[in-house]
């Protein structure tokens, strides 16, 4: 990955782009969107002391120039206002998620007081106008020019920003807007949207998956001009184009799995959303156990969420091969500590491609399943009441995930009986639901696997070019 040695250091414009957690070496690294505008413009990555010292450990130093960021602890004004916005915001559009939230996961009597005023105050003022007074004020009061320095000795024509759910973003973000440095803004999911994070005004363009998210988008936000959002796809579904370069038996293999059975693939979701995962599974594999046909064709390859670390799963015995493909991050470390393995999307797709039908808790695969044409169970139901966390049906009522319960492209389960059927099913009529999984795929992937990354970088060059 060199310089393009036509265009001298000198005549390369600059773009800074940051990298606040393992996403961006995923989304942005392993998918060649950093390789692609190295060729053209000077690459800096502004990045976190945990992704730095992944980036270091995986190499990339030698193609880019990275730049550790400490920026400390986050000024409480800073935390305040962004919470303000996110409940003026969430409380506006009518959240399903939020309200959600508040019923099981009460808040301080604070909060509690603050929301009732919050919802006075968008039912007097209007939640659009509320919003923008906010951010307004945000912006005007929460700046910060402690990396003045490096941007006069860098002068970057952009900042290309990763996330939005971290002090560090926040931070970047705005010393870039003191020093009038446009920011796009690439959001990170298809989530992220409807309970996640708040969009500043300042950003000078806003790249989003689909057609779908861009609507949200000018539907919750006024200020928006639709010229500002860009549909580029999902770069890190690309390598989903292409097909494996291993058989089936040398995947099963890997994991100790037997090639002539078919793969049941169980995609976890973090301990903190659903801690009885292993009992779901326990409760399946002796389900499985007790069919004389199920017992005999079907295995089990567990594949942990990043963020999953839960040591449950190694415990569980079965008569039928069980497999796990475990995260990277460790038991002592923090979520904002986790490096992909250097073949994440890779591994991802082989799993996909190669199981016969996907079970999840609310999760992303769903959509990444249906683009495989997979069978998608959804888990809806606890083994055991929860306590201090949402019941596992209610997750479906979120906002981002309603649509595609609507659209009936999973089988949404409540119990075990109904997800040993569900199973059955799968295995034996897989072609039910492909027109459903087909139009799911076509509204929230699109057609543009596989150049969605071509599609990125040329869209960041036209932003440059433009000014």
């Amino acid at each position: 990955m060199q310089p393009n040695l036509e265009i001298s250091a000198t005549e390369r414009q600059t773009i800074f782009i940051t990298a606040s957690t393992g996403w961006a070496l995923r989304n942005f690294f392993q998918t060649g969107a950093i390789e692609k505008l190295n060729k053209t413009f000077n690459i800096v990555v502004l990045a976190s002391p945990p992704v730095y010292a992944g980036l270091k450990a995986l190499n990339y130093e030698k193609d880019v120039e990275l730049v550790l960021i400490k920026c400390g602890r986050e000024p409480i004004l800073w935390k305040l206002m962004r919470q303000l916005k996110k409940k003026i915001y969430l409380d506006g559009r009518k959240s399903n998620t939020e309200e959600l939230w508040e019923v099981y996961n009460p808040r301080p009597f604070h909060q509690r007081v603050g929301a009732k005023i919050i919802r006075h105050l968008n039912k007097l003022f209007g939640p659009h106008n509320l919003y923008e007074w906010a951010e307004y004020i945000d912006v005007a009061i929460n700046r910060s020019n402690k990396l003045r320095k490096l941007f006069q000795q860098k002068r970057p024509s952009l900042i290309f920003a990763t996330h939005a759910t971290t002090y560090f973003e926040e931070y970047v973000s705005r010393n870039a807007y003191s020093q009038k440095i446009p920011v796009a803004f690439m959001i990170l999911s298809w989530d992220h949207l409807s309970s996640k994070i708040t969009l500043h005004n300042f950003y000078s363009n806003i790249f989003v998956w689909n057609s779908r998210t861009k609507s949200e988008i000018l539907s919750t936000y006024k200020s928006v001009k639709e010229n500002k959002i860009k549909i580029v796809g999902i770069p890190q579904y690309d390598l989903y184009a292409a097909n494996p370069s291993i058989t089936y038996a040398q995947w099963c293999e890997k994991y100790g799995l037997d090639p002539a059975r078919k793969t049941i693939l169980f995609s976890t979701m973090p301990q903190v959303r659903h801690n009885q995962q292993h009992i779901i599974l326990k409760n399946l594999i002796r389900s499985i156990e007790a069919d004389h046909t199920l017992v005999k064709s079907v295995q089990i390859l567990i594949k942990c969420h990043p963020f999953d670390t839960f040591q449950g799963y190694e415990e569980l015995i079965s008569k039928i091969p069980i497999g796990i493909q475990k995260s990277t991050l460790t038991n002592e470390s923090e979520k904002e500590e986790w490096v992909p393995c250097d073949d994440e999307i890779a591994v991802s797709r082989d799993c996909l491609f190669f199981s016969s039908v996907n079970i999840n808790i609310f999760s992303t695969v769903t959509i990444e399943a249906c683009y495989f044409n997979k069978p998608v169970i959804n888990i809806a139901f606890d083994p055991i009441p929860p306590k201090n966390r949402i019941p596992c049906y209610k997750y479906y009522s979120f906002d981002h995930f309603k649509p595609i319960v609507e659209l009936g492209a999973t089988d949404l389960v409540f119990n075990n009986k109904e997800l040993v059927s569900a199973v059955k099913t799968a295995m034996h009529k897989p072609e039910q639901k492909d027109t459903e999984r087909h139009a799911l795929t076509r509204e929230y992937i699109g057609q543009n696997v596989g150049s969605a990354t071509e599609t990125l970088v040329e869209s960041i060059k036209s932003i440059i070019s433009i000014r």
